[in-house]
């Protein structure tokens, strides 16, 4: 499991030390400190990461806190759209395996990770079925 997010922001931490850069210095320790309390003091996979940064992230947009949007975007993954989803999904996924055709989303949202969020998979999956 890559912990990439992870170690990015030990990264960050250390050069915003070097830098003297205290806001992004406190933000990354405030955001590594959430992941090691959620990875009960070990590197967190990527999959988990993200969705701290993401819940995050919401905060910071209803807060209109741009510092914080800016920092966080720099480390969430770019989702896919849904072209390159259904794209993919074409060409890997035999739903004649699966009982039902929702039952991909699982195998789809593994495979791709954080970058294919399961809602945009859903519809996905739901348009490639019915037509």
């Amino acid at each position: 499991m890559s912990t990439a997010i992870y170690d990015a922001i030990k990264k960050t931490i250390l050069e915003a030390m070097k830098a003297k850069d205290q806001p992004t210095l406190d933000f990354a320790r405030v955001i590594k400190a959430e992941m090691d309390r959620k990875g009960d003091g070990r590197p967190l996979p990527d999959a988990e990461a993200v969705k701290i940064l993401k819940a995050l992230r919401v905060t910071a947009e209803e807060t209109g806190n741009q510092f914080d949007l800016e920092f966080l975007d720099r480390f969430l993954p770019k989702e896919m759209s849904e072209e390159e989803i259904e794209a993919w999904v074409r060409a890997n996924v035999d739903f004649s395996q699966f009982k039902a055709p929702l039952a991909a989303i699982g195998v789809v949202t593994k495979a791709l990770g954080p970058a294919a969020p399961g809602d945009k998979v859903r519809k996905v999956i739901e348009r490639v079925v019915s037509g």
